[in-house]
C-alpha cells in the first residue's frame, strides 16, 4: 500500500494545467474575434476586472497576482488585434480610475449597474483615448458602430455573471 500513496497526484500541478488551458482558450478566442465579427473582444470585461482588482489592492494592501498582469497583457493584445493604438486601453484605465471610479463607488448604490458602467466606460474611454491619439498624430479615427453596442450588452451580462459578488 505504501507504493500507491507515493503515486498520488499533486493537485497544484492540475491547477496549473487548468490555468494554462484557460489562458490558451482566451488567446485563441481573441484571435477568433478577428475572424468572426459577432464575438465580443472582451475589452470591457477585462477593463472591469482591472478596476475591481485595483480597488481590492488599495483597500487591502495586497500585491497584484498573476491574473492582474495577464489582464494587462490581454488588453494590450486585444487592442493591437482590433486596431487601437498601443497602450490606449491602459491610458484609458488610468484616466478612468483616477478621475471617475472613486466618485462612482460613492455615488452609485446599485452595484450591478456599476458593473455595466465599468464595461461601457471600458469601450467609450478607450475609443476616446484612441481617437485623441489619432487626432494628435493626424491619423484616422475609429468609428463607434452598432456592433460595439452589441458587444457592450453581451459583455455587461457576462460581467454581471462573473463579478456580481466582487463589487465593492
Amino acid at each position: 500500500m505504501q507504493t500507491f500513496s507515493d503515486m498520488q497526484r499533486n493537485s497544484s500541478n492540475l491547477q496549473y494545467i487548468k490555468e494554462l488551458v484557460g489562458i490558451v482558450f482566451l488567446v485563441a478566442y481573441e484571435i477568433a474575434t478577428t475572424q468572426f465579427g459577432f464575438l465580443p473582444p472582451l475589452i470591457g470585461v477585462f477593463f472591469t476586472y482591472m478596476i475591481l482588482e485595483y480597488t481590492k489592492k488599495q483597500k487591502r494592501y495586497t500585491e497584484f497576482g498573476f491574473y492582474w498582469y495577464f489582464a494587462i497583457i490581454f488588453l494590450i493584445f486585444a487592442e493591437q488585434i482590433h486596431g487601437f493604438y498601443l497602450f490606449s486601453t491602459l491610458i484609458a484605465f488610468l484616466i478612468f480610475y483616477n478621475f471617475v471610479v472613486d466618485w462612482l463607488l460613492v455615488t452609485m448604490k446599485w452595484r450591478n449597474c456599476l458593473l455595466a458602467v465599468f464595461v461601457v466606460s471600458g469601450y467609450v474611454v478607450t475609443f476616446s483615448t484612441n481617437n485623441l491619439i489619432a487626432y494628435v498624430q493626424n491619423g484616422s479615427f475609429l468609428k463607434f458602430g452598432v456592433e460595439y453596442i452589441v458587444y457592450i450588452v453581451i459583455e455587461t451580462i457576462l460581467a454581471i455573471i462573473l463579478f456580481k459578488d466582487r463589487v465593492v
